[in-house]
Formats: C-alpha cells, structure tokens, sequence
C-alpha cells in the first residue's frame, strides 16, 4: 500500500479514539444505544477536530450488524470496512462548496426517496462545508431536511455556522466541536510519535501543538514534517526551521533586554533572527504572545485556567512576570502592536523591528507618558535596591503592593539655630493652630501624635519664604516623601494643596466635604515632618506646616445677607411711582412734545 499521511493513517475508527470531543462522541453513541437517532445533524467547529470523521463514525455505527453494546462499531463486518475504504452506497458525503447550487440540491431529493443497498440499513448524507450552500439551495433543501425518509439521515458539517440559514439551523441537532487542549494534543502526539518510532523532547511536541491552534490535523502535518527533516528527530530547532520561526528561547533573551535596558543586545537578537531566514512578521505577532502570557501571569492567580499552553511556556510566563515591572510588559505590547501594524502595511521589516526594541530598551529616546512611566519605575527599583543594601544597577523588581504597611518617619537631623519666639497676639479665629515638628531630642519625651511641640527654628537672616517658591518645589517634595510616609499617609495628603505662606508657615487646605481628610492630616505628625524635612533639603530653610478647610477663609470674607426690608420701605417705594416712559425717551433722545395738529385744528 502506497504511503499515508500520519493523519488519514491514524484517522480514529471508533468514538474512544477521537480526541478531545468527549461531549460529541458520547452523546452520539448513547444515542444509537438507545434508538434515538435525529434526523439531521450540525457539526460546527474549527478544523481539524473531527467533525467530518465523528460524521463516518455515527454512519458506520448505524449501519454495523455486529454493533457493540457500548455502540461502538465491530470495524470487521463488509458494512463497516465500506464505509473505512469510502466504497460504502449507504453512505453519500457531499462537498457543498461544488454542489451550492439548486440543481444539485434536487438531485439529491430525487435520491433520498430511494431504499437503503442492505436491508435495515440507513442511508446517510454527509455534506461537508455547509455553509457554502447558495440561498437558494438551502431553502430548496428545507423541506426534505425537516421531514426526510425513516431510513435518510442528514449530517452537514461546517466551520462557519454562522452563515447558515436560521430555518436549516433550527431543523438541526446542533455539535459544538472544540479546538483540543494543548496537554491531550501534546499526550497524543506523543503516543503517535512513539508509533512510528520518532525521537522527540516534550518542548519539541509543545511548540507543535501551539503553532496548530487546537487541530489534531494540523498538529499531525507539522510533526510529520518536522520529523521527516529532522530525520526521525523533533526537536525545538526542527519545528523553528520547518516554520520559519525564531528559537523558543529569543523572546526570553528580548524580555531580558528589555528588563536590563541593554539596547545591543537586542539589535543582535534581531540580526540573528534575519540571518537565520526566519520572518520577522511572526516573530514579533509570537513575541505580542509571549507578552500576553507575563500579562497574565501578573494579573491572574490561575493562569493555568486561562491560557492553553504548556507547563513549560506557563513556568516561563511566570518567571518573567516577577522580572518585568507592569507598565514595562503594557508598553511592550502596545509598542509591538504598532511594529506589528506598520511591518502589514509594508513597511521596511527589519528596520521597523529594530525601533520598535529600541524604543522598549531606551525608553528616554521617546517623549510619551508610558516612556515616562517605565523611566519613573526603574528609577524607583534602583532606590528601594540601595535602601536595602543591594547595588544601585540592580534590576530586581518586586511587585508592586499598593497595600504596604506606613513606616515611620526619621527626617534627616540639622543642627537647630536661635529659636524664634512666636508672637504673642492671639491667633484669629479662622487660622488653625500651627503645628510645628519636635526636636530630635525632645521626640522622646514628646511621642508623635502629641499636641505639645516645639517650634522649627526660622534663620531671620534669610527672607521670607513664597507660595510660588514653594508650589514649584512642592512636586519634588512629593516625590521625596512618597516612600517614606507609605501610600496611605501620601494618598492623604495628595488631598491637601498649599494655598498660602506667612511667616515661613505654608497653609494647606483640604476640600469642605474632606473632614475625615483634614482630622487625619492635622493628627498625623509623621506627613509634618516629612514635609518639613524635605522642605528644608529642597528649600533650603526651615519650613512650618498648618492644615485647615478650603471654607475657613470664604466664611469668614462672604458678604453678609441682604436686609430683608420692612413694611415701611415696601410702602414708600409704591408710593414713589415708576418713571414716565415718555419722560425716559425725551431725556435720552434730547426730544420735545409737540402738539398733535389735528387737535389744533379742531
């Protein structure tokens, strides 16, 4: 017998040997058990997962003498092995896509009213690419689908059911079949391969199965080929020769790039790549995939739920989900997205590919938030890593945590001067009572949260401080004390804008509706001395901090209520009656009343 394509040589003869379709195959067997065969059926689903073989099986199960009790067909009597060899007469597969036409469709309602070649038999109509059928044929095909012969049953089966007419839908006993889970198409891979005495590695079988998409057919096909060029071997470097893809491991070796900001060697990973034949198009649609996998992984806790990968590509999501930062692997799809929109349009390949990582690798080279964003986050890796004692180049990453614990504050100590006295008036009712930061010596005696502080000493040679000079430091100030207050206390005081200095002392005021806010801020010793200390570093002088409510100042400054008038005043103004309208113009116009002449004459 002349050689066979591993997918018709293994083309499953009995409802256990299909894979993957559990839900279809045991239906269909229960159903012939049982006697309760429908008169048409819809299978629908991607290709390569058994829709046209689950077809033959349900023919040759109906058909066998000799039928299993579990209704598996005995694959031995002449019925059987007619339908196996496609010689069958009971058994009419039709292509609609060469018989859409009504001609054809009326041919083949002549020959359903004829009897079965065996008796007791059924005669079964497969029509394969269903919805290739014109309008016309599928009205033309309605009646015969809906009430056929006893012994006539009717199996389309399509990829695109969608475009089928509902009324052929609804006369249907509809089959979902679904794309094949990548561990039961790698397992059955693997017993082929074993078969026909393949040498192969998991991760070989692993990278077939995800170029096949969930197709047995397909996944059969590539590992024949790999394996035909390879020489019985499949390997990882076999199946990225036979497609004409990158290595598995270059989008591990661009995320490192990406993470340690190493520009060359990215523009080296992409000469190998070219130089090695493969394309650049899929290298970087893989590579979109790849990233869409360490998305995943930072966001999802069962990633194995979600994706439909290997072990070993989910193993390697998961490591560089713990290396990249969140709004490095975001860039790097949307700025893959782009290459991947420009290199379609037909755009230099290589050229396009290489600004695409160098504008993941350099992100100061470009001037758009998310480049800002990824700078920022880099640079805030590097402090945590020299707070902790580790090199300033580390590019650990820890995940971020937005409900980490408020640390306490230690302000960088300054030698104190001449203490100030303040004055001696008494504060007006609408200023809030200053709160000044303690002396280091004295915070012992004096535990934050206390009332009883002491004043910052204010150097009288300096001049005075101003709002504008504090409004441009007061982002670097944020900055300074963003990690050492914690995102509790920095959320806080995000609410809070300064509006006024007087005397060195800068008012902040928070909303009206905010008093949960202000009660906090006003507790809180540790912000004042944050702000306080960073005030200092970056001003140059001692700074004082007070909080109040945006609607202290615009009580007191509101105009009073109008006066209500009395009775009196009502009255007199009715007594004073309204201008004469005629008075007005003549005023305005500089006019004068002139006597009508026909009252003169008369």
């Amino acid at each position: 017998m002349n050689y066979q394509a591993l997918y018709r040589k293994y083309r499953p003869q009995r409802f256990d040997e299909v894979v993957g379709q559990d839900h279809v195959t045991t239906t269909l067997a229960r159903e012939v058990i049982e006697g309760k065969v429908a008169h048409a059926y819809l299978f629908s689903g991607p290709r390569g997962t058994g829709k046209t073989t689950s077809a033959r099986l349900l023919a040759k199960s109906l058909n066998c003498p000799d039928r299993a009790p579990d209704g598996e067909p005995c694959n031995v009597c002449p019925s059987c092995i007619g339908i196996t060899e496609g010689t069958s007469l009971d058994v009419i597969e039709l292509d609609a896509a060469s018989h859409n036409k009504v001609e054809d469709v009326r041919e083949m309602r002549v020959n359903v009213s004829t009897v079965a070649a065996a008796a007791g038999a059924r005669r079964v109509y497969i029509l394969d690419e269903a919805h290739m059928l014109s309008r016309a044929a599928g009205n033309a095909l309605l009646k015969t689908l809906e009430e056929p012969p006893e012994h006539v049953v009717f199996i389309l089966a399509t990829t695109e059911p969608y475009k089928l007419l509902d009324t052929i839908r609804s006369r249907t006993q509809r089959f979902d079949f679904q794309p094949v889970s990548t561990e039961i198409l790698i397992d059955y891979l693997a017993k082929i391969s074993d078969s026909e005495g393949f040498s192969y590695d998991h991760a070989a079988l692993g990278a077939v199965t995800s170029h096949a998409d969930g197709s047995v057919r397909d996944a059969m096909s590539l590992l024949e080929q790999v394996a035909a060029l390879g020489g019985g071997a499949v390997t990882s470097a076999g199946v990225a020769k036979a497609l004409g893809i990158a290595d598995a491991d270059s989008y591990g070796r661009l995320l490192d790039s990406i993470h340690e900001a190493d520009a060359a060697g990215s523009l080296s990973l992409i000469a190998e790549i070219a130089a090695q034949g493969a394309d650049l198009r899929r290298f970087v649609s893989d590579a979109i995939g790849f990233l869409r996998g360490v998305f995943l992984a930072q966001y999802t806790g069962n990633i194995e739920e979600v994706a439909n990968e290997s072990r070993e590509t989910i193993e390697h999501w998961k490591q560089y989900a713990s290396v990249l930062s969140r709004a490095e692997v975001l860039r790097a799809i949307d700025t893959l997205s782009d290459a991947l929109i420009q290199l379609r349009a037909g755009r230099e390949e290589r050229l396009v590919v290489e600004l695409a990582v160098m504008k993941l690798t350099r992100p100061e080279i470009v001037q758009d938030f998310e480049a800002l964003t990824v700078r920022l986050d880099r640079v805030e890796r590097q402090l945590r890593d020299i707070k902790r004692g580790a090199p300033a180049d580390t590019q650990t990453t820890e995940p971020e945590d937005s409900g980490e614990p408020d640390r306490p504050f230690t302000p960088t100590v300054v030698p104190a001067g001449p203490k100030v006295t303040p004055p001696s008036q008494e504060p007006a009712a609408d200023v809030p009572e200053l709160s000044a930061v303690p002396a280091p010596d004295e915070r012992a005696d004096h535990p934050a949260g206390t009332t009883d502080r002491t004043d910052t000493p204010v150097d009288a040679d300096q001049p005075e401080l101003t709002l504008g000079e504090f409004e441009r430091a007061w982002p670097a100030i944020m900055a300074t004390i963003r990690q050492d207050v914690g995102p509790r206390r920095h959320a806080l005081l995000r609410e809070a804008r300064p509006v006024s200095v007087d005397n060195n002392t800068v008012y902040f005021e928070v909303a009206a509706h905010m008093h949960f806010h202000l009660e906090q801020l006003k507790a809180d010793s540790g912000i004042e001395q944050a702000i306080v200390s960073a005030g200092r570093e970056q001003l140059g002088r001692p700074v004082r901090v007070a909080f109040r409510s945006a609607d202290s100042q615009t009580k007191s400054t509101a105009e009073p209520p109008e006066a209500v008038p009395d009775k009196d005043d009502l009255i007199a103004s009715e007594d004073n009656a309204a201008p004469d309208p005629a008075a007005v113009v003549l005023d305005i116009l500089g006019g004068e009343i002139v006597a009508d002449s026909s009252e003169t004459t008369e």
